[in-house]
């Protein structure tokens, strides 16, 4: 985590949105096949859509509490969290923006698809077990949530590209 960015989030916030999506998206594109994470598309995409609706749970729910991070800082987790694994996984500087674009492009398609339904409930659950400190239920609610989320994902693909 580089401290000199303004605009990141608190360690508690990175902790409960971020690390565990970044944690289960690495393990999914793993067992698929690609240690980087970066160059498998569905998991990326993936790890955007858990730290979205974790982002969206926490502001709703406990940021006016904790008041820590700016609102900016937790509207632009998703993409810190994939320029983190791009930069990871050595992305040349000059490309970076134009892959965080593309995936930015390639996300609201998805959004647009509404395929996210059976992984969206996952990830509503995994909220609920967090909010009661029942952390290994957070993350099999994560990780299948994930999963769902990829095999939506493909499925619509395939469909799209018929």
């Amino acid at each position: 985590m580089n401290k000199k960015q303004p605009e990141w989030l608190s360690p508690e916030e990175y902790q409960m949105i971020v690390g565990p999506s970044l944690k289960v998206a690495a393990e999914l594109a793993a067992s698929r096949g690609d240690p980087t994470l970066f160059k498998d598309l569905p998991c990326m995409l993936g790890l955007m859509h858990l730290v979205n609706q974790l982002k969206n749970y926490y502001i709703d729910e406990w940021a006016v509490l904790s008041g820590v991070s700016s609102e900016t800082s937790l509207q632009k987790a998703p993409e810190a969290a994939c320029m983190m694994v791009l930069t990871e996984g050595n992305v040349a500087k000059a490309e970076l923006n134009m892959m965080i674009s593309s995936l930015n492009r390639a996300y609201q398609q998805v959004l647009d698809a509404q395929i996210m339904e059976q992984a969206d409930m996952d990830i509503k659950r995994a909220w609920e077990a967090i909010k009661t400190s029942q952390h290994e239920q957070f993350l099999a609610l994560l990780e299948q949530a994930a999963k769902k989320f990829v095999i939506a994902l493909d499925s619509w693909e395939k469909v799209r590209r018929g």
